[in-house]
């Protein structure tokens, strides 16, 4: 197989698991939307057991727990965000193995 044959195989695999990767934070999003919203009321329910019993110390590991769910969600956010500008460098890539193969036919 020759290289540029080879590179637009490579290119082709790129846009299958940008595809596929594109359908799976699909899917995932409405989950990661719930996680949140969990989160939320768990932060929410520790901060009024802490007023109810006049404490400011709360459980380390609920902490620990909702600060993990916020690293998923941030993580989640910058991964969906990301593939957009991804896709754009490959179809840059795409563009630029066109051209050299233009180049080289000349």
């Amino acid at each position: 197989m020759t290289e540029p044959n080879k590179a637009r195989d490579l290119v082709a695999t790129l846009r299958d698991a940008l595809h596929q990767l594109e359908g799976a934070l699909g899917r995932t999003r409405g989950g990661v939307d719930e996680i949140a919203s969990q989160a939320e009321r768990i932060r929410d329910s520790v901060a009024a057991l802490g007023e109810l019993w006049q404490r400011e110390d709360t459980s380390v590991g609920i902490e620990m727990f909702v600060d993990a769910v916020v690293d998923l969600l941030e993580a989640f956010r910058a991964l969906d965000a990301g593939i957009l500008d991804v896709q754009a460098e490959v179809d840059t890539l795409e563009a630029e193995m066109g051209d050299d193969a233009d180049g080289q036919q000349a």
